[in-house]
């Protein structure tokens, strides 16, 4: 944290009761997104025939009694291994995901396991950019960590060679076993009123029962290390050079600040557009991001009102930075010219040019629009009326269609890859000309796996298909907002050709020629591709064609939803009219018998309707997938309400050790949150049409 900013140590030490921190109670969804403690669990298994049996691990989180437990164990004769290990010299101290200590050779691996993937160049180049000698940024948070734990370890245990090591996931070694996800079933766990989440290993769970593993990739930084303890640390816009110098003297002055609870500052960078101490509007608890930005304004680093900064008011770092290939960051030019709000911002800061297109907002026009809108709070919205005259173009029905996959690094099935992705959900709405501007809008299909160990990814593009081309072809025009559906089917169509995947599939042919009539090539797939019908990205168009104060900037669906309804008031009326929504009413819906989309407490906001995962009946459950939940401005909600959500819900459901019942709970928020997102998507192009002076008229 110190390395991010010395300035967060002050706001951690304070603790969340006084400071807004978004990271809070957050490790939950981060331990069913991105099985980082799955694979801590099993990393023990790769040097320990048996360790859980053994109690290889430091369970307490008490300092103290750690170090005590790790000392009794390290006086065991001949090879030791330590999971959490902990060690201490003076006020430094480090908790080791495995820690071997080898009598015979005098030597300590220090191994930190992270779920991240990692490809031989990067192992090639040291963990280094290309043409620089500088470290990649991406890197460095692991790379210091494990820096500092050879530094302790090295003071605490004199004598021993120490070696540094990451355990890190090759993504190109397939799993051999079925079911290895399910081995490590993810927990909360209460110790002296402190919420963890736990990985709940069978005890009896030994190295010959999860296969080769050979996806753990162990690589040796021991020179790295050396290399980045010797030079000055990278990255120091937060850090004076004095204390920059060594990792020993950043190390030492750390240790100060975070002891004596000292609020350092040394100045501002585009490092602070991901503070995790920005506190949103209406929250009650201090803001440390603003506490800084009004100390830049008030010693002259920043030129501003300092009294305009404060939660919900836009600063210069939210500037949306896109378009900008091959240029300068903008953030940095902005605080180099010392801009510290939104509204101060200046033509000159762009160079001096704005480029223009007719034929869309250029990425400069866009962000003048939301300069403009940080200057007169409720501006009408920025309509590009020769980009939005593409509507009339688009052939009828319109398909909405929207994904939820997931990524996880410890394989849910044999035969997969870590990392690869699984597509276990879609929705599609269908908006359907009737006559002249009369429409019909309907939630056609839908489908889900949540079934535990069924591989989903071949089922989910058959009923796909089946759902876009009921009568063997495809009419209309297909939707997706963004490029993530494009992306998802690209992979599986891959998976379908590449030998000994899928290709042995009897319609393989059939459904990778779907795949290829709706998407084009992604990322450097060669030879291009561009399909027929390929799919129209919304994300894009909203982007080129339409810009709303209400939407803070952003091109998110989650904030372009509630700005298209503030601004296209005929729609909002719509969907805030009861008896609307539903299985059997004017808009059809597959999981709603009657939804009231919009109401003045929820603020214009459909995804804040949305319904609790449980009951009360349910209530640890429902208590822990809660607080997976985002937070919003007045509580936290709990709803599946966001894609990382709906992933880590997911995650969630492939543990056998959860009931049927509580599978068909979340199978079911699930459903509903995923409708929301394609009906979203009919929201916006409604929206869109009625800002163009065409609105449609939705009948039965």
């Amino acid at each position: 944290m110190a390395v991010e900013c010395p300035t967060k140590l002050y706001y951690s030490a304070k603790g969340s009761e006084e400071y807004y921190d978004q990271n809070q109670d957050n490790d939950f969804l981060k331990a069913l997104a991105d099985v980082g403690q799955q694979v801590g669990e099993l990393a023990k298994l790769k040097y320990h025939d048996d360790p859980f049996g053994s109690e290889i691990t430091v369970e307490t989180l008490k300092h103290a009694e750690a170090l005590k437990q790790t000392e009794l164990m390290l006086k065991r004769a001949g090879r030791v291994v330590i999971a959490e290990a902990a060690l201490q010299h003076a006020n430094f101290f480090v908790r080791v995901d495995i820690l071997i200590r080898d009598e015979e050779s005098k030597t300590v691996e220090l191994i930190e396991v992270k779920s991240k993937s990692i490809k031989q160049s990067e192992i090639s180049k040291r963990f280094k950019k290309t043409k620089t000698d500088a470290y990649d940024a991406d890197w460095l948070p692991y790379l210091y960590d494990v820096a500092f734990q050879k530094m302790v370890a090295s003071l605490a245990m004199p004598g021993y060679k120490i070696i540094p090591k990451l355990l890190l996931i090759d993504s190109s070694q397939v799993c051999d076993v079925a079911g290895l996800h399910q081995r490590f079933p993810v927990t909360v766990k209460e110790e002296d009123g402190r919420k963890r989440t736990v990985v709940s290993a069978d005890k009896t769970l030994t190295r010959d029962q999860v296969g080769k593993i050979d996806f753990l990739l162990e690589v040796d930084v021991d020179d790295v290390i050396d290399d980045l303890m010797t030079r000055p640390i990278q990255n120091t816009a937060h850090i004076p050079s004095e204390y920059a110098e060594s990792f020993s003297k950043f190390a030492a002055w750390s240790n100060e600040l975070l002891l004596n609870e000292k609020r350092h500052f040394h100045g501002v960078s585009q490092a602070c557009k991901s503070c995790q101490f920005r506190a949103p509007q209406g929250e009650v608890r201090k803001s440390g991001l603003h506490e800084c930005w009004k100390e830049a304004v008030e010693k002259g680093v920043l030129h501003g009102d300092a009294e305009k900064i404060r939660p919900g008011n836009p600063l210069s770092i939210d500037l949306w930075g896109g378009g900008r290939q091959g240029k300068p960051s903008l953030i940095v030019e902005l605080i180099k010219n010392k801009r510290a709000l939104l509204s101060d911002v200046l033509v000159s800061d762009f160079g001096g040019n704005v480029s223009k297109d007719p034929e869309k907002f250029s990425a400069d026009e866009r962000r003048l629009a939301q300069i403009q809108a940080a200057r007169e709070p409720n501006l009408s919205p920025a309509i590009h009326h020769k980009r939005l005259e593409a509507m009339d173009k688009w052939d009828w029905p319109f398909h909405m269609i929207d994904f939820e996959t997931t990524a996880p690094a410890v394989p849910f099935f044999r035969g997969m890859f870590p990392g690869e992705t699984v597509a276990f959900q879609f929705s599609h709405h269908v908006l359907e000309k009737v006559d002249g501007d009369q429409v019909r809008i309907r939630h056609a299909n839908q489908w889900i796996s949540t079934e535990p160990g069924v591989f989903p990814n071949i089922e989910f593009v058959r009923a796909l298909k089946k759902a876009l081309m009921p009568n063997g072809r495809l009419d209309g025009t297909v939707f997706r907002y963004h490029n993530h559906e494009n992306t998802v089917l690209r992979k599986i169509r891959n998976a379908l050709i590449d030998k000994g995947t899928h290709a042995h599939e009897h319609d393989a042919k059939e459904l990778v020629a779907f795949i290829d009539l709706i998407t084009k090539s992604s990322g450097d797939e060669k030879p291009s591709h561009e399909g027929k019908k390929s799919m129209v990205n919304l994300h894009e168009f909203a982007q080129e064609a339409y810009y709303s104060s209400f939407s803070n900037g952003s091109i998110s669906l989650k904030y372009v939803l509630p700005a298209i309804l503030n601004d296209a008031p005929r729609v909002a009326e719509l969907y805030a009219k009861e008896h609307v929504y539903g299985r059997d009413l004017l808009i059809k819906s597959l999981n709603f018998d009657d939804h009231l989309w919009l109401s003045r407490d929820k603020r214009n906001n459909p995804y804040k309707t949305l319904p609790a995962i449980f009951d009360k009946s349910q209530k640890d459950l429902h208590e822990m997938l809660s607080r997976l939940g985002p937070a919003s401005d007045d509580e936290r909600e709990k709803t599946i309400d966001g894609g990382g959500l709906a992933m880590s819900a997911y995650n969630y459901t492939q543990f056998n050790s959860i009931s049927e019942a509580e599978r068909c709970h979340i199978a079911q928020a699930l459903l509903r949150y995923c409708e929301l997102d394609t009906l979203a998507m009919v929201m916006l192009v409604q929206g869109l049409f009625e800002l163009r002076q065409k609105p449609l008229e939705v009948v039965i």
